[in-house]
This record gives structure tokens, sequence and C-alpha cells, in this order.
């Protein structure tokens, strides 16, 4: 049994080998679980390593160290646990995250313990029990997230964080927990399968904390699916239009009309982002997306209607994956034309559905360099990890150049049509407003 008073916890963020912004945002999660951890009386500290070169690590001493991995941090994440070690030999190590709740047992003895969920709870019963620590620990969140404390930002410094919107500091929130859906390649998909909901009048105290404590009105709300519930979030935009907020959301094609984009404007929303994934509905469908070409058309058109910026998010190379489907998610992203968009290769993550039934979709093989396991690096190409029937590795390799060049391309053509559109959208979201009024 721990001595609350005298024990030190320091929640550890690793830096990412291949991120292109590697410190844009706050480490969200150790923050809550900093907080609640604070709540019970304590004493932690935040060290986030993001941005951070190995030579220039500071790692304080601490009785409990804990560390986020996530797949390509799995060797850097190994050896901070092996520094805190050094620091303290007789610490406690915990590894936490996306990596360890999906391949528990696949983790080093570098590390102590091993946590399996989302971590407030299970860090909480670990310093409890410390320093007489079993090796895995599990405990699910409660379902009313009210019950949680507001994240530790007081332990960061907000202005650190390249985050911006139109060159102001943004911050970001989380006002739910959870995904309903079952993406084939989302590495969560169990474990966040529950639906986890804040009060709107509890995130209404968080944005305007932050509004007085550090002046800051622009929010980037991280919600895998912020549009998923539509009462709770027609609620949300009520309380939010007197704030004078900008924020930037992810939605999904059930919000599906245009007044419903045209609310999301009015109560502040600049920016609307959606995983498209694909133009091909072959491929939407091998991903179980749940969503069709028609409806991503829609979405996107509607939100340009109503004034905001649309940035779409498209994951190339599914098994299954061809010349064809490539050439229609090129034809899709000509015919939607988002003011942004995204495009990452599919990673075969611990805990997807294709890592554990790869034959289902046609993988022959899944390589297993977690180090590798990066979407896009910063040359702008992404990895390769998979093996399947219908295409070779190198073949994949020439598609995705071909694409990326196309890409390339249009984005090099566009920029002027760029600053067109948004002349002409912002004219369109007037016009919206107006006939709304009359």
């Amino acid at each position: 049994m721990s001595n609350k008073k005298e024990l030190v916890i320091e929640l550890i963020h690793p830096p990412h080998p291949q991120s292109i912004e590697d410190r844009l945002d706050a480490p969200l999660g150790l923050l809550y679980i900093a907080s609640n951890l604070e709540k019970e009386g304590y004493l932690v500290r935040i060290n986030d390593l993001s941005g951070v070169d190995e030579k220039d690590w500071k790692i304080g001493e601490a009785d409990i160290y804990g560390t986020t991995i996530y797949a390509p941090t799995v060797n850097i994440s190994e050896k901070i646990a092996k520094e805190c070690k050094r620091i303290n030999p007789y610490s406690v190590v915990v590894a936490g995250g996306a990596h360890p709740t999906a391949v528990p047992d696949k983790i080093g003895k570098s590390f102590d313990v091993v946590g399996i969920g989302e971590g407030e709870e299970i860090m909480l019963d670990i310093a409890r029990e410390y320093p007489n620590n079993k090796r895995f620990y599990k405990k699910d969140l409660e379902r009313n997230l009210d019950k949680y404390p507001h994240p530790a930002y007081h332990l960061v410094d907000p202005f650190s964080y390249k985050r911006k919107f139109e060159g102001e500091q943004a911050i970001t929130l989380l006002t739910s927990r959870g995904c309903p859906y079952r993406c084939a390649f989302c590495g969560l998909a169990e474990q966040h399968k529950t639906m986890k909901y804040r009060s709107p009048e509890n995130i209404l105290e968080e944005i305007k904390f932050i509004q007085k404590k550090y002046g800051i009105n622009k929010f980037n709300f991280q919600d895998d699916t912020f549009t998923v519930n539509k009462k709770r979030l027609y609620k949300m935009l009520d309380l939010f239009k007197p704030l004078n907020i900008g924020f930037r959301a992810h939605g999904r094609s059930g919000l599906d009309t245009l007044e419903d984009y045209i609310l999301l404007k009015e109560a502040g929303c600049d920016v609307i982002a959606w995983g498209i994934e694909s133009g091909s509905q072959k491929i939407l469908d091998l991903m179980n997306k749940q969503t069709t070409v028609e409806n991503n058309e829609n979405v996107i058109k509607w939100a340009k209607e109503a004034g905001l910026t649309t940035h779409a998010f498209f994951v190339i190379g599914f098994p299954g994956e061809d010349k064809d489907t490539l050439e229609e998610t090129k034809n899709f992203i000509e015919r939607t034309n988002p003011d942004q968009y995204f495009v990452s290769n599919f990673v075969p993550y611990p805990g997807t559905d294709v890592w554990n039934n790869p034959k289902k979709y046609g993988v022959k093989k899944i390589h297993t360099n977690f180090e590798k396991y990066y979407q896009v690096d910063k040359e702008g190409f992404g990895s390769r990890n998979i093996e399947v029937e219908n295409i070779d590795i190198e073949m994949f390799k020439e598609l995705e150049k071909d694409f990326r060049g196309w890409i390339n391309q249009r984005m090099q053509r566009g920029s002027v049509q760029e600053y067109e559109e948004k002349i002409m959208k912002k004219l369109k979201w007037k016009e919206n407003l107006n006939l709304k009024e009359k």
C-alpha cells in the first residue's frame, strides 16, 4: 500500500520516429490520467518528449513511470523504460496506450507493468498497490465521463504546441470516448466499442475555463465521431453559440442534411474532417466503413455550401486495393475537391480485424517490424507491411508512387483555385444564411 504524500509519478510521452509534426498537441490521454491521480492526492509530472532528440531527454527521478507506446514507438519507448530504470532501479515502469492494449503479451520486460485499456482507473490502481504490483492491469472507465476531472493543463505549456487555427493558438478537447463502428483498419474498434459521453454542460465548463485561464478560443475536438449522437450534438452547438469560439471536428456521413452543417457553422465550426478513406465502394465495403461513395460526396458538398472548410482523410493500400480502385479515389477527389486531403498508407496495426483475421482479407503475411508501422513518413511516403494475394509489395510501391505524384501535381495546380474557392465559399455561406433567416 503506497503513501500518497511520498509517491512521485512521472508520465512520459515518447517522440514519434516518423512524425511530420511531432509536437502538434499536448498528450491529452496523459493529462487526463494526471488529473485523476492528482484528485486522489498523488504528485504527478508530465514529461512530453515529442519533438525532443534522444540526447536531450531529461527524465526526473520518480517512483512510478508511465510511458505511452504506439506501434512505431516500441523501440523508443523501450529506451525510455531503460533510462527510467537507470535513474531509479527500484521504480515501477508502466507501459500503456494503444499498442499494449492490443498485444499486452508482446511488451518487453523493460516494463514492469502493462496497462490494458484507457489509463485513468488503471494508473490509480497501480499507484494504490505500489510497490506490490501485478504484471497486467485492466479496468474500464465509468460510462459517465463527467466523473473525471478536466485534463491537467497546468502540467504543460499549452502554447508550446503547434496546433493553430487562423494563426491563433488552439487546444485539443475530447467530448466522448469510443466509436460505434467497426472499421477493419481500426486498432481500437473492439476496445472502444462502448460509447462514453461527457455532458454538454461539462464540456461548456471546460471551454470557459480555458478561455479564462489561457485566453484560447480555438478548439480541436479529437472525438472519433463528434457528430455521432445528433441530439447531444445539437445541445452542444446551442451552448457553444454565445462563446465566440472557433473549432474543428470529425464528422461522419450520418450528418446528412445541409441544415446540420449550417448549425455547425453558426456554432463556430470552421473545419469539418471526415475519414472518407476511399473513393471506391468496393474498398469501403471491404473496410466495413458502413458508408457509401454517394453519401461521402454529399457531406462534402453540404459542408462546403454551409461555408465550412473541408478536410478529407484517405487510406490507400488496404487489401483488395488495385489500380482501378486507386483511380476511383482519384476521381472522387477531383469531383468533390475537398479543401485539404491527406493520404496515408494502410497499416495493419495490432488489434485491427486485418491483424486478427488476415486470411479473411487475402493477406499472406504481416511484417512485424513495428518501427516501420507509420502511415506517412517525413518524405511523404508510407510503409508497406503486408503481402496480399493480388498485388506484391513492389507493385504496390509503384502504384503508390504514381498516386502520390498525381496528388503533388494536383496540389501545385490547386493553389489559385483554392483561393478562389475560399472567396466563393464565404459568399455561398452568407447566401445560405440569408435564405435560412427568410
